[in-house]
C-alpha cells in the first residue's frame, strides 16, 4: 500500500502564531499542498486531516488508519488530552504499531525546548513508529521520506 494517512490535531488548524525558521507565517493549507507536491514525487497517495475533536482522532487513529501504508500524526493540543483520551491514542497507536506499518510523530516545534509552552509527544516511539519535532513544516517533508523508504525498500525516495 503506497498511501499515507496524515492525521493533524487540535490548534492546527490555525497556525498564525507559529514562523518557520526564516520568519515565514506558516499554514497547514500550506503544509497539505507541500506534502501533496512531496507524495507525487515519491509515488504515495496522500489523505490530509485536520480536527480539534478528539473523538473523531481516536476514530482516524484506531479504525481509518488500517486502511494506509503509513500514518504521520501531527497531536499537538491533543496530546495534552485528558488521561483518559491520552490512553486512548496510546493504545490505539500501540495496536497500528503492531501491524508493523511505519507511523511517524511530527511536531513543527522542538517539544524538547526548555521555557516554551510546547506540546509533548504522545507516546515514546515503539516498534515501527519514528519521532520528527522542530523543523517546521519539514517535519512533516522528512516523514513522508521515510516512509516511502519504509514501503519501498529498494526505491530512491527523495535526498537521503
Amino acid at each position: 500500500m503506497n498511501n499515507v494517512l496524515i492525521l493533524n490535531g487540535a490548534g492546527l488548524a490555525d497556525l498564525a502564531p507559529y514562523k518557520d525558521g526564516h520568519g515565514v507565517t506558516l499554514t497547514l493549507s500550506g503544509i497539505k499542498t507541500e506534502c501533496e507536491s512531496m507524495c507525487r514525487q515519491l509515488g504515495l497517495v496522500l489523505d490530509f486531516r485536520q480536527t480539534d475533536d478528539p473523538d473523531e482522532m481516536f476514530r482516524w487513529i484506531s479504525k481509518d488508519s488500517e486502511a494506509f501504508g503509513g500514518v504521520i500524526i501531527n497531536p499537538v493540543g491533543h496530546s495534552r488530552a485528558a488521561i483518559q483520551v491520552f490512553d486512548l491514542y496510546h493504545s490505539a497507536i500501540q495496536k497500528l504499531a503492531s501491524l508493523k506499518k511505519p507511523i511517524i510523530e511530527v511536531h513543527l516545534g522542538n517539544v524538547y525546548r526548555q521555557g516554551d509552552d510546547v506540546t509533548g509527544p504522545l507516546l515514546k516511539p515503539v516498534r515501527e513508529m519514528g519521532f520528527i519535532c522542530g523543523l517546521g513544516k519539514y517535519s512533516y517533508l522528512l516523514a513522508l521520506q521515510a516512509i516511502a523508504r519504509k514501503l519501498n525498500p529498494g526505491a530512491h525516495a527523495g535526498p537521503a
